[in-house]
């Protein structure tokens, strides 16, 4: 059984790898596949994402063997476990305020393993609502939505040639003449650049590298919700360091992650208003 620093060296190792082909090539499918990946586990680390791709590449939903348990499901036998990295936490009180809840601080982390569904057996698991049959219908309100809650205003208008979308800072610009899955991937590509560009180190980063960042956060948040996109020529990310090329796909998981959550959350939010009308 491995260790946690054991497992780290291991997906850092792994990554190099992934850096040093990705470097190496016009076009990376393995890097495509990765971000494919990320699109189905949004709320793992970047590590974690990371150790279960390489662990368990097929994996679509993986738990704990007690989650699994209570979902009425049991891990097949044989079955070895995918491993991740997980947090230990200790409490400390607030010295300076006796009234205040005590603080959770990590303290260090350890190896647990997780399962795929695949690795299981029992009870079918519940089949989470259709959002979108792969072209954007009803999606493009709930992007809409997000942009509102950061206080971006969006508009359509007619664009000229090839480019569909504009990110100005607090506004984006889309083109009208694009169908629905085509405003919500270059909606997202342009909330990406919201998120990713516009702080106080804008000008530290390339062109190149934005637009690489801004398409890989939509192809996967598109890849999440069910749209296929044309796969980005570029994915295979650009000439750079590999420090460069981590810390970008670190950017863009987390980015990622953050406009899928609000995404689930609007969606849930409307769940319970569309059943009212239905009945």
């Amino acid at each position: 059984m491995m260790n946690a620093k054991e497992l780290t060296s291991e997906i850092e190792q792994h990554l190099k790898d992934l850096v040093a082909r990705t470097q190496a090539a016009k076009a990376s499918k393995e890097v495509l596949e990765y971000l494919r990946f990320m699109a189905k586990f949004h709320r793992y680390s970047f590590h974690n994402t990371l150790s279960i791709w390489l662990h368990c590449p097929h994996a679509t939903q993986v738990a704990g063997y007690a989650t699994w348990k209570r979902l009425g499901r049991f891990v097949k036998k044989g079955e070895r476990g995918i491993p991740i990295l997980a947090p230990c936490v200790v409490r400390k009180a607030v010295t300076n305020d006796e009234n205040a809840e005590p603080e959770e601080q990590v303290v260090c982390f350890k190896v647990v393993y997780v399962f795929d569904v695949s690795q299981t057996d029992g009870k079918p698991l519940p089949e989470a609502p259709i959002t979108t049959a792969g072209d954007g219908k009803g999606l493009l309100p709930v992007v809409e939505s997000v942009a509102c809650e950061m206080g971006i205003e969006i508009s359509y208008k007619p664009l000229q040639g090839s480019h569909h979308g504009t990110s100005f800072g607090g506004r984006i610009e889309i083109d009208e003449r694009l169908d629905e899955a085509g405003k919500v991937s270059v909606m997202l590509h342009e909330l990406a650049h919201e998120l990713l560009h516009r702080g106080p180190d804008r000008n530290e980063t390339s062109r190149e590298q934005k637009e690489t960042e801004a398409e890989a956060v939509s192809f996967i948040v598109c890849s999440h919700f069910g749209i296929e996109t044309a796969a980005p020529n570029y994915l295979a990310l650009w000439d750079a360091t590999e420090e460069a090329i981590t810390q970008a796909l670190q950017r863009v998981q987390k980015t990622a992650a953050q406009i899928i959550d609000k995404m689930e959350k609007i969606i849930a939010s409307a769940a319970p208003a569309r059943e009212s009308m239905a009945s």
